[in-house]
């Protein structure tokens, strides 16, 4: 009888412990829940940077594009040496914007060069400078 009083102890608490409670059932929800609403807000944010990488992307390259085209006439004499905008030499994608602004010759013969390049809300902006000897600038 001594033996038979712990087996019924273990079997009480068998029967007890069968299943989760229903406290931990929603504790597992809650915290499931809340894993996939962050793991979904992680997905929305990466889409958002992924598509804010490529107009970076290709805004930097059509903005170097037109500096370059802008640099190669400065030094081959095309485009008059004077401050002021001008405009794209290259047809954009809808909703796409470009200015180029030029500054006038500073004391040292070089020419700075802004594009600005805007689709809706965004802005790029990529400036460089050009040497143009023999310009005429007083030092």
């Amino acid at each position: 009888m001594h033996k038979s009083a712990p087996n019924r102890e273990r079997k009480a608490d068998r029967l007890t412990r069968q299943g989760f409670s229903l406290l931990e059932i929603l504790i597992t929800l809650l915290v499931l829940s809340g894993s996939i609403v962050i793991m979904f807000s992680g997905f929305d944010t990466a889409a958002q940077l992924d598509m804010f990488a490529s107009f970076e992307s290709e805004a930097a390259f059509l903005a170097e594009r037109e500096l370059e085209l802008l640099k190669s006439e400065l030094l081959q004499g095309r485009i008059k040496l004077a401050a002021g905008s001008l405009n794209s030499r290259f047809r954009l994608k809808p909703g796409w914007k470009l200015a180029n602004i030029m500054s006038a010759v500073d004391n040292e013969d070089a020419v700075r060069l802004i594009c600005s390049i805007s689709k809706g809300d965004r802005l790029f902006q990529l400036e460089s400078f050009v040497f143009v000897p023999q310009t005429g600038a007083k030092k």
